[in-house]
């Protein structure tokens, strides 16, 4: 049957223009590697089950992995202060500091912008704490824990906040608790680590042509948000410790934590139902899915999407953008498992879309609403700073709006809705972010 999977991939990846490609499954504990194509269109290296790629926010679950490893060991709680542990730390709402909770940061919830520059020129030790050190400069968009917004400063707070607690550096803190004990040798952070392995370089098409892109993954302060180079091999470790609790050594955390982190804690916008420490929860049909993605500024993209009621767990790794990902793991549900999305429902349109055109600021882009006919048009602009970087746009999202200010794709799958905060702010809730109209 993974002769099917992988005549996908083969043409999956020529059709999408992705130049390479690496699976893994996890299937009632056997493990089954697939790839295609090259790492790099200009060095032409095959990719392998040991070729790193950048895996992006999939980092997130790594970082939260760590922190409830210290949470098992008594360093700390969920619901602890965060200025506790942290008496330096600055935000621009003293009174938000003074609510914050470690489990806002774990579940995209303390409500500071969460997307922000990093100093790509800093890879010296104190990257992270001097990233930090200007979290009073970042607006206070709402109460810690009254909506859920995708948050990378909010994870990076907390990768910081382990480091200090463990008196580590980040790196090594999370190579000892987590990368070691489940024999994740080929996972790293440093680009000087990576260069001595087989590494996928990002691509972004140009004229039709994959081009490999001059950037590098995320600068040091990202790290804990989404700075991991990993092989799918590893990720096969990682998923296996996350779906049935086995590792090489001994486990990062026990098998209660382990699950409390795939349980929600808050709830959030579509195309999700919850988020848990930190994974992203849904249902595809009646099946329960945790998961997490990763995309490097749609030069490198990840996929990690476990099953656990059904002993299944997928990984994908590309080193360019495309949908092959998502595409790939939906072939595993439908083939391995049987499980297809349930069918949408009828929905009633809403009387005025026109009341929700407009600009919503995510600070690294905009997205800009326009109506076409009866469709709404979301466009992300992305920063002129990116954009004279090299960075791809972002793709553009059609969808109706419905009444209940759901907006649905053409399958009829809610991919963001439209909100107004007790404070009268109106919100566009998609990709995860709650931006505010402007």
């Amino acid at each position: 049957m993974l002769d099917a999977l992988q005549e996908l991939l083969d043409d999956g990846a020529r059709e999408m223009n992705v130049p390479g490609v690496a699976v893994g499954i996890v299937d009632r504990g056997t493990e089954h590697v697939l790839t295609t194509g090259v790492a790099s269109t200009a060095a032409g290296a095959p990719v392998t089950a040991d070729t790193l790629f950048a895996i992006g926010s999939t980092s997130k679950t790594v970082t939260a992995t760590a922190a409830m490893r210290l949470i098992e060991q008594g360093a700390f709680g969920l619901d602890t202060r965060v200025a506790e542990l942290l008496p330096d730390l600055r935000l621009a709402d003293a009174e938000a500091l003074d609510q914050l909770l470690v489990r806002h940061l774990l579940t995209h919830s303390g409500g500071f912008l969460g997307d922000i520059d990093d100093d790509a020129e800093d890879w010296g030790p104190d990257a992270l704490r001097k990233s930090i050190a200007r979290f009073g400069e970042l607006p206070q968009l709402f109460p810690p824990g009254a909506i859920a917004s995708y948050s990378n400063s909010g994870l990076r707070l907390l990768g910081h906040l382990c480091a200090v607690v463990a008196g580590r550096g980040f790196e090594e803190l999370i190579t000892e608790s987590v990368l070691a004990p489940l024999g994740m040798t080929d996972s790293v952070y440093f680009p000087w680590e990576a260069i001595t392995r087989p590494v996928a370089t990002g691509h972004v098409v140009v004229d039709g042509v994959a081009t490999p892109a001059p950037v590098w993954g995320l600068a040091r302060d990202l790290a804990p948000e989404g700075g991991l180079l990993s092989s799918v091999r590893d990720q096969l470790r990682y998923a296996r410790f996350h779906l049935r609790g086995e590792a090489e050594g001994s486990a990062p955390i026990g098998d209660e934590t382990r699950r409390t982190m795939q349980r929600a804690h808050i709830e959030v916008g579509p195309p999700l139902e919850g988020i848990g420490l930190p994974w992203l929860l849904t249902h595809v049909g009646d099946a329960r899915v945790v998961r997490h993605g990763g995309n490097i500024s749609n030069l490198q993209l990840s996929e990690m999407v476990l099953l656990p009621d059904h002993d299944l767990a997928v990984t994908v790794l590309t080193n360019g953008a495309s949908g092959l990902g998502p595409q790939v793991v939906s072939w595993c549900l439908e083939n391995l498992r049987g499980i297809r999305p349930a069918p949408a429902d009828d929905v009633e349109p809403h009387p005025s879309p026109d009341d929700v055109l407009g600009r919503y600021d995510v600070n690294l882009w905009q997205n800009v609403v326009t109506r076409e006919q009866d469709e709404i048009v979301i466009t992300p602009e992305l920063r002129q700073d990116l954009i004279d970087l090299g960075l791809p746009s972002l793709p553009t999202v059609r969808a109706t709006l419905g009444a209940d200010l759901l907006l649905r794709d053409p399958d009829g799958r809610a991919v963001g809705r439209f909100l107004t905060a007790a404070d009268g702010t109106e919100f566009l809730h998609m990709g995860l972010r709650a931006a505010p109209r402007i």
